[in-house]
C-alpha cells in the first residue's frame, strides 16, 4: 500500500516525494537499509539514494552509526512533537491530564518514545508538596524510567532486542537497572503485567507508575500516561490502587491520538 503512495508521490512535487519517504521509514520497526527501502518504497536505487541525500542535508533523516542505515533526525522528531502538540486534540489531552491530577492528587504527564529516550509530550503538575518539576519536552532514558521501560516491553521481541543493544545502560542511582540481563526480567514482568515502575531509578526520592496508551487496533504502544510522585506518598506498596483511574485516561486518551 505504501508503494502505491510513492508511485502517486513520485508524479507529484519533491516534497511530496520525500514526505512519503520519511512517512515509509517512520512506519517500520527497525532503521532500514538502502535495499530495504528500495523495496519497501518501489523505487529505483539511484532515485532513493537522492532523495535520502536530500533528507540527510535537511537534517530530517540520519545514518546510523554502521553506516548503512537510516533513522529519522532531530528536525523530523521536532516536527513530529510539534504537531502532536499543538494540533486539535492537545488540548483535549491536557484536560483530561488535568482531571487525572485532580483526581489521584499526584503530578501526571503524557510521554511519546524518541529513539532511546522519552519525550514529554504534556504534563501537569500537582498542587502537593514535596513535588518534582519536570517540563513539557523533557527527556528522561528509557532504561531507568517508567514509561520508558513500559515502551521497551510492549515492543516486539526483535525490535526490543535490537534497541537494547544500542542502549548505555548508565546507573543513576543504587536502584538502576544498568544490567541488560535485569532489564530483560524487567521487561517480561511489565509486558505480563501491562504496567511499570520506577522506584526511585533515576532520580533517588521519586516514585513513577505508567500505563500504555494503544493505537486504534489496541496492538501498539503509541505513548504512555505516567504519574509521578515523592516517594513518601506512592510506593510499590499503594501505586497499583492507582491503576484503575490511570488506565480509564490512557483509554481517553487514546482516542485523542488517533
Amino acid at each position: 500500500m505504501r508503494a502505491a503512495v510513492m508511485d502517486d508521490a513520485a508524479e507529484s512535487s519533491p516534497a511530496l516525494k520525500a514526505f512519503s519517504l520519511l512517512e515509509i521509514i517512520a512506519e517500520m520497526d527497525h532503521p532500514p537499509t538502502l535495499a530495504e527501502l528500495t523495496e519497501a518504497a518501489n523505487l529505483p536505487k539511484p532515485t532513493l539514494h537522492r532523495w535520502l541525500s536530500m533528507l540527510e542535508s535537511a537534517d530530517l533523516l540520519r545514518r546510523m552509526p554502521d553506516g548503512r542505515r537510516y533513522e529519522l533526525a532531530a528536525r523530523a522528531t521536532a516536527l513530529a512533537f510539534a504537531i502532536l502538540s499543538n494540533n486539535a486534540g492537545s488540548t483535549q489531552r491536557h484536560q483530561i491530564l488535568e482531571r487525572v491530577v485532580r483526581t489521584l492528587g499526584e503530578s501526571c504527564n503524557l510521554t511519546v518514545l524518541e529513539g532511546s529516550e522519552v519525550m514529554y509530550l504534556d504534563r501537569v503538575e500537582a498542587a502537593a508538596p514535596l513535588r518534582v518539576a519536570f517540563q513539557k519536552g523533557s527527556r528522561v532514558p528509557a532504561h531507568a524510567s517508567a514509561s520508558g521501560k513500559l515502551f521497551l516491553a510492549m515492543m516486539p521481541p526483535a525490535k526490543r532486542d535490537r534497541l537494547i543493544r544500542t542502549l548505555t545502560l548508565e546507573r543513576y542511582t543504587a536502584n538502576t537497572l544498568a544490567d541488560a540481563d535485569a532489564l530483560q526480567s524487567e521487561l517480561g514482568r511489565i509486558k505480563r503485567d501491562g504496567y511499570a515502575f520506577d522506584d526511585e531509578e533515576y532520580l533517588s526520592g521519586l516514585f513513577c507508575v505508567a500505563v500504555p496508551i494503544f493505537d486504534h487496533n489496541g496492538r501498539d504502544c503509541i505513548a504512555a500516561l505516567a504519574l509521578q510522585a515523592p516517594v513518601v506518598r506512592v510506593s510499590r506498596a499503594n501505586a497499583v490502587e492507582r491503576l484503575s483511574t490511570l488506565k480509564e485516561a490512557a483509554e481517553a486518551l487514546a482516542v485523542t491520538l488517533r
